[in-house]
């Protein structure tokens, strides 16, 4: 380590998305000298979920709605537009991940280049930052792994999406089982291969197969089998009666999950042609072809879905329902119905779900449910489901990003800060915030003051992390807490 710090007024942890999100909000309101360090190991990383390289793996929101300024909704939608006509190429309607990580970075970069001009003294440091302690010359002290040392009033964590803590750890380490979807190296054409998960990251995963020319059977297995939804129209239907129940909530202080449920059919039912299914939520089973076949002919046909229209329309009302629910509640929430709100709340673009469907066809992909189990046989696995046992070559996790303390400690400087008790863990993922300021709860429930917390670290105290315009507004929250808890002495205007 080196002997003495260097001084800088904010230290921010990630350069992706959210870390993007924050530095946009931030650095427009620094005086001129103001030092603003930002520290990221590889912000261009294939390993990460917008910087794979495979065209086939698309951003599931509209380019229309994935704007990272709530200020400027149609910012994306512009760039790619320009990105498009210089290429010569249709502009996506979904386009690919790789593109919205460019554009990420292009944002970020603009806004280094904005701040600098401005006078504030920036530095983009590319390193690891393995540990947030108590400094002596400022509040927090800041250590990289190359041994550099930045000494910070304050901190700002946007480390992303944690990889997820494995649920078959005694398969660790076996050849043949790869724990990292995105990070997947050349296997067997003909190879058996079994993709724990069904939503995004394991179709990104069997997607990446496909492209590579594999031959073998693919399975993608999860407890449910259930495939998300398909994207369709960004219409939106009237919520009264979810909008009467909130402001009941509101009124008393607390809201009931069954209240916001009962109010969320009704205005579902009030925006459907037909009777809606309700078996369908829960209880209709794996994801079939002809389940997929069918959702993507409505939509082709033009179809309006009223639960969708409803979904649209109530989603600004998830951040204060989570607020108000109950605490029993949410721990019902996220046991029994966190997946239907995953399958419905996050759909796949049509596309995508056209190229799940060549591959059904083909006889190549399969769907199933019931997962409990995977277990190391002799030259391959066994892939124990509800009724049935497959065997695979080859087995791939990607159930998503991981959020318990499991993934919390696979990141050095999260793993100190526990160990700390400057962070703990949240019982529905994640840290404990105190959500007016995103500052987390140390040991004893007490804000930490100075350290922010950004991104899908505050899932449990937030709900919902993963999404663009989410992130964007976590960032805004996150720059009002700061100037209104400037103890730094630096004015954030």
């Amino acid at each position: 380590m080196t002997s003495e710090a260097e001084d800088a007024v904010i230290v921010q942890i990630g350069r992706g998305p959210t870390g993007t999100a924050l530095a946009r909000q931030l650095l427009p309101g620094l005086p001129a000298g103001t030092r603003y360090v930002v520290v990221d190991r590889d912000p261009a990383a294939t390993r990460l979920p917008f910087g794979t390289p495979e065209p086939t793996h698309l951003i599931n929101t509209r380019a229309a709605k994935s704007s990272l300024n709530l200020a400027d909704p149609d910012e994306f939608q512009r760039w790619l537009t320009d990105q498009a006509a210089a290429a010569g190429q249709p502009v996506a309607e979904f386009p690919a991940r790789a593109l919205f990580g460019r554009y990420v970075r292009d944002m970020f970069d603009q806004a280094v280049q904005d701040a600098t001009a401005a006078g504030v003294v920036l530095d983009v440091v590319v390193d690891e930052a393995i540990r947030v302690a108590v400094g002596d010359t400022r509040r927090w002290r800041v250590e990289c792994a190359s041994g550099r040392v930045l000494a910070a009033d304050r901190v700002a964590i946007c480390v992303g999406m944690l990889p997820q803590s494995d649920r078959f750890p005694d398969l660790v380490g076996v050849p043949g089982y790869f724990a990292d979807p995105w990070e997947l190296p050349a296997l067997p054409d003909d190879a058996r291969v079994a993709v724990l998960g069904t939503r995004l990251t394991a179709i990104d995963t069997a997607l990446t197969l496909a492209a590579r020319g594999h031959t073998g059977p693919v399975l993608l297995a999860s407890r449910s089998g259930r495939l998300p939804r398909l994207r369709g129209p960004e219409t939106t239907a009237p919520i009264p009666h979810v909008e009467q129940c909130m402001q009941r909530a509101v009124d008393a202080g607390m809201l009931r999950l069954v209240d916001f449920g009962r109010a969320l059919m009704a205005d579902i039912a009030a925006a459907s042609t037909e009777p809606p299914d309700w078996s369908e939520v829960r209880d209709c089973g794996p994801t079939t072809r002809a389940m997929l076949e069918h959702e993507l002919a409505g939509l082709d046909g033009g179809i309006e879905r009223g639960w969708q229209q409803v979904v649209n329309g109530a989603s600004p009302m998830l951040l204060p329902a989570w607020q108000l629910l109950v605490e029993q509640d949410r721990t019902e929430f996220f046991a029994e119905w966190l997946t239907p709100l995953l399958v419905h709340g996050a759909p796949i673009p049509p596309e995508t779900a056209r190229r799940v469907l060549a591959a059904m066809g083909a006889g190549r992909l399969r769907v199933f449910g019931g997962l409990h189990a995977v277990e190391r046989v002799d030259h391959g696995f066994a892939i124990h489901l509800d009724g049935t046992t497959e065997f695979a070559d080859v087995v791939i996790n990607a159930t998503g990003a991981g959020t318990d303390i499991a993934a919390l400690r696979t990141q050095p400087v999260l793993a100190g800060l526990l160990d700390d008790g400057l962070l703990t863990a949240h019982p529905h993922g994640g840290v404990r915030i105190e959500v007016s300021t995103f500052e987390p709860l140390d040991a004893f429930g007490a804000p930490v003051r100075g350290i922010y917390v950004v991104g899908d670290l505050v899932r449990g105290a937030v709900l919902v992390t993963n999404d663009v315009i989410a992130l964007s507004f976590q960032a805004a929250l996150v720059a009002t807490a700061m100037r209104a808890n400037d103890e730094a002495g630096v004015h954030i205007s």
